[in-house]
């Protein structure tokens, strides 16, 4: 089997070299400056995107050592009929256009065992983190956790372990703003949001005490107005892609499980 890796961070390295131990498979990777882009490149039986597939026309970390990047035309020119990609989540145009060629498309997001395994890796990222910006640590800090969904979860229970006290503010049908207890704010240490929409503006940011800074997990748009954090003195950070700067061996291993895992269950069927 011939699997193209293109664009992503360092766990597509990683992913790359645990695929080439697979009996039978050949790996190639085009990311992160390392090797040049050819369209020439022979067609490929699975095509390995990442999490987020493009930034405007091109994909994200296609970046050769000459500086060309890879288009997603390009990129779904170089799979076969029959075959399959990996990616984020593409455009209902692509996926249909694919599927015409009876070319499988999974979604990333689609894996629950991924997802998890993400979601727990970016908890331990999370800790690094704030390690290296809170006085006290993890284990001395009350932190309150913005969300209810998985990285919310996995981050609570870890930073519970590691001896942290911590709070949990989610959002309801009942309540979908004003859930965050006023109290609960200006006693934080640390305050991580995983909410994907903007949740913690100027009323909120007033609350928080000196020399606790804020950390932000969550896709775009962002649940914190950094602009106003900014302007107030608060230290707030914007943390993506966690998984693949702080654990990217491990991210890599579970992306390459999810696409042997797929393939079984392919052949299952």
């Amino acid at each position: 089997m011939n699997i193209l890796l293109i664009g992503g961070d360092a766990r597509q390295i990683y992913c790359a070299g645990r695929l080439a131990l697979e009996p039978g498979f050949t790996v190639r990777r085009f990311a992160l400056g390392t090797e040049d882009f050819s369209g020439e490149t022979a067609p490929c039986d699975l095509l390995l995107l990442p999490y987020k597939p493009i930034q405007g026309e091109t994909i994200v970390g296609s970046v050769g050592e000459n500086g060309e990047e890879v288009s997603l035309s390009d990129a779904m020119r170089l799979v076969k009929d029959g075959g399959a990609v990996f990616a984020g989540e593409l455009d209902a145009e692509t996926v249909d256009s694919l599927k015409l060629r009876n070319i499988a498309v999974h979604n990333w997001f689609s894996d629950e065992t991924l997802t998890l395994a993400n979601a727990k890796l970016t908890a331990e990222g999370a800790s690094q983190i704030i390690t290296k910006n809170a006085p006290r640590g993890v284990s001395g800090s009350k932190i309150l956790i913005l969300g209810k969904g998985r990285v919310a979860r996995a981050c609570s229970e870890l930073f519970g372990r590691t001896g942290a006290e911590v709070s949990l503010a989610a959002r309801s049908q009942e309540h979908p703003t004003d859930f965050i207890d006023p109290e609960k704010i200006s006693e934080a240490d640390v305050i991580v949001n995983t909410i994907p929409a903007r949740v913690f503006g100027e009323k909120e940011l007033s609350r928080v005490k000196r020399g606790a800074f804020i950390l932000e997990l969550a896709s775009k748009p962002y649940g914190i107005d950094f602009d106003k954090a900014r302007e107030l003195g608060i230290p707030a950070i914007l943390a993506s892609g966690v998984p693949g700067k702080y654990t990217p061996e491990e991210a890599g291993r579970a992306l390459a499980e999810s696409v042997l895992r797929n393939l079984k269950e392919g052949d299952a069927s």
